[in-house]
């Protein structure tokens, strides 16, 4: 569905996740690569009555910008996905006992996720995370063992690992079983945890 950027503005929550329909080869590639239709995520946060497009970006390491400077340049590229509200599990503890697990999404937690990328923001970009990111999908290179394990790799993010990081540490773990430096904007795209809304249509009327 598109959304008109102005109206967007007033649909938008803090901590809403922005995952962008990239153009060009490096987006062209990760989306070959992952499979996915999305080739970069970025985080929506307000400041000063003005929302932010806060993000990894190549070549440029951890940054905040205006989102409509992002919109201008991705007319209607950029979709708006959210946190689900409430996610409900079975546990079990050492002893054997289940017990339902329920955690809500709240305001608190939204502002924390933008709070953890913006503290970030200034780090390098993390070139390594994209070159261990295709060796899933490269012949042979994926008979070798893979890390599973959640690492929070606060000195080698790209995009979508400052997302999944924030995510896991402020609420729940968006993509389990794969570590956090080797989820894509694909796997964002794709796990339940996150919900689409809607996309912002940047094109001026008239």
């Amino acid at each position: 569905m598109l959304i008109k950027y102005e109206q967007a503005k007033e649909i938008l929550q803090e901590g809403d996740i922005l995952l962008f329909r990239g153009e060009g080869l490096i987006s062209f590639l990760i989306k070959r690569y992952t499979g996915g239709v999305h080739s970069h995520v970025a985080l929506a946060s307000k400041y000063n009555n003005t929302w932010m497009c806060v993000e990894f970006r190549e070549f440029k390491g951890g940054r905040s910008v205006s989102l409509l400077s992002q919109v201008e340049e991705n007319k209607k590229n950029i979709d708006v996905f959210r946190p689900v509200k409430t996610i409900s599990y079975d546990k079990m503890d050492e002893n054997g006992n289940i017990s339902l697990v329920e955690k809500k999404y709240t305001k608190d937690i939204a502002s924390a996720m933008t709070e953890d990328i913006i503290k970030w923001t200034g780090q390098p970009y993390g070139w390594i995370n994209i070159f261990k990111m295709f060796l899933r999908f490269i012949p042979f290179a994926r008979i070798f063992q893979q890390n599973i394990n959640d690492d929070d790799v606060a000195k080698a993010k790209v995009c979508s690992t400052a997302v999944t990081v924030a995510l896991r540490k402020e609420f729940m773990d968006p993509v389990p079983y794969l570590a956090d430096e080797r989820v894509s904007p694909a796997d964002l795209a794709r796990s339940p945890v996150l919900q689409y809304l809607f996309t912002i249509d940047g094109t001026k009327e008239g």
